[in-house]
């Protein structure tokens, strides 16, 4: 048959007898959000356990969420060999907000006026440093964000774009940060430009885990902290929160390194309304997920390769916690645009449902990839243990439970964004410079 031949009822009819429709007649095109969604499968990952969830009356535990922004201009360039490089000014914030006896408010905020550029590179170029005398940049391993939230004002950073952020481990396998921008890139405007915005989500991740780490030291076993977006990214920078934390990224294998990680995983859970990594065996459905949860362990470390990607990175020290927040709204105000639509992951450290020597003798045989014997210990500790089980069940309800009141949003963070973490982030934004006022900076 050709294609002249084939008409529209003959288009309809096969539709109607080889394709499963959407619940309604919408298009994603106009939010974009959703094109993230499900990008990747992993088969790195096991299922463990499938939990009922449903709404509590009460909220067991005083929950705190911590979220970021940030907002950046680029305000000029600086002339290097007649090449005229870009330089980017950006606003962050990260803050928190506490929920205690049904009111929300303000907790903690710490603020950074962050100044990128990639100056090892270009002052080399020249012949004579490009930086301020005396200011040091935060590659530079010697700048300590913890020391930042005993200022309450806002500070100003410096960060060399020449080289990474995070560390990666080089064929010798030691520690170094990667080259990022050489003299030859200097003329490529854009990537100094795309670099820069990639840096800066980090260091607000970075600011973020400095706020969490700072907050978990004070808190109660009923207190709970609920992160917004997934957990094992912002590890990667302890080492720029502190030094002495540097070992809580890569060496779980030792105890000193394991009992720190505890301590400050086993209050904290992580909320991701954008899954871009799913398990290659998570079956869905349109029905399916539906007041259940999927609970899944990634049995393998997957680094992050590229700067500013965080969904590149999955630890195997976490539980993932998958279903739908709002699943009776898909077919109600949204446009459907895939059967993932709406999904949510809930990410679950292994210390918040471990004893100490429980998680101390787990993580060294499988803190980079984790074993048969490893998989078989946490399959057991959720049928067996009824405390692992019934906290695990809780987390998961305690989410569930936050998703009325809707965030005034878009259509498709109305399926997956918690309220709180929403005005957390409304919060954040009005305190957020404006682009002009970035902008200006050094004018007046």
């Amino acid at each position: 048959m050709s294609q002249s031949s084939f008409n529209e009822n003959e288009l309809r009819n096969w539709i109607k007898g080889t394709v499963h429709r959407f619940p309604n007649l919408g298009l994603a095109d106009e939010d974009p959000e959703e094109e993230y969604v499900a990008q990747d499968a992993v088969s790195d990952s096991e299922l463990i356990d499938t939990l009922n969830i449903s709404s509590i009356s009460a909220l067991p535990k005083n929950l705190i969420f911590v979220d970021g922004v940030m907002r950046y201009r680029v305000v000029g360039t600086i002339d290097v060999q007649n090449i005229q490089v870009p330089l980017v000014l950006a606003h962050t914030i990260a803050g928190a907000m506490k929920l205690e006896n049904k009111e929300l408010y303000p907790l903690k905020k710490k603020e950074l006026l962050v100044v990128i550029f990639p100056f090892d590179v270009t002052s080399k170029l020249i012949g004579q440093s490009i930086l301020p005398s005396g200011v040091l940049t935060i590659e530079s391993g010697r700048v300590k964000f913890g020391n930042f939230l005993t200022n309450s004002d806002r500070e100003i950073i410096f960060s060399d774009t020449t080289i990474t952020l995070g560390e990666y481990k080089d064929q010798s396998g030691q520690l170094t940060g990667r080259p990022l921008i050489n003299g030859y890139d200097l003329i490529a405007s854009s990537k100094i430009i795309s670099t820069a915005k990639n840096r800066i989500k980090e260091i607000l991740r970075t600011l973020e885990l400095t706020l969490i780490i700072d907050i978990a030291r004070n808190i109660t076993d009923s207190d709970l902290i609920i992160v917004d977006g997934p957990i094992a990214p912002l590890f990667k920078y302890a080492g720029l929160v502190d030094p002495s934390l540097r070992g809580i990224v890569r060496g779980l294998n030792d105890r000193k390194n394991a009992t720190d990680a505890y301590y400050i995983l086993k209050g904290i859970i992580g909320a991701v309304k954008k899954v871009i990594k799913i398990p290659s065996s998570l079956t869905t459905s349109f029905i399916g997920l539906n007041n259940s949860a999927y609970i899944y362990l990634w049995t393998k470390l997957i680094e992050d390769q590229i700067e500013g990607r965080e969904e590149n990175y999955i630890s195997t020290h976490i539980l993932s916690s998958f279903f739908r927040l709002r699943a009776e709204l898909i077919s109600e105000n949204y446009p459907v645009f895939s059967p993932t639509s709406g999904l949510i992951r809930i990410d679950v450290p292994l210390p918040a449902i471990m004893d100490k020597d429980e998680w101390l003798n787990w993580i060294p045989a499988n803190h980079e990839e984790v074993n048969d014997q490893g998989k078989v210990k946490i399959k057991q500790l959720l049928q067996n243990n009824v405390n692992s089980r019934s906290t695990l069940t809780e987390l998961s309800k305690i989410v569930y439970s936050l998703r009325y009141p809707l965030p005034s949003s878009s259509p498709y963070r109305n399926l997956v964004e918690l309220y709180p973490i929403k005005e957390v982030e409304d919060w954040l934004k009005s305190c957020l410079l404006s682009k002009y006022d970035i902008a200006t900076l050094g004018l007046f």
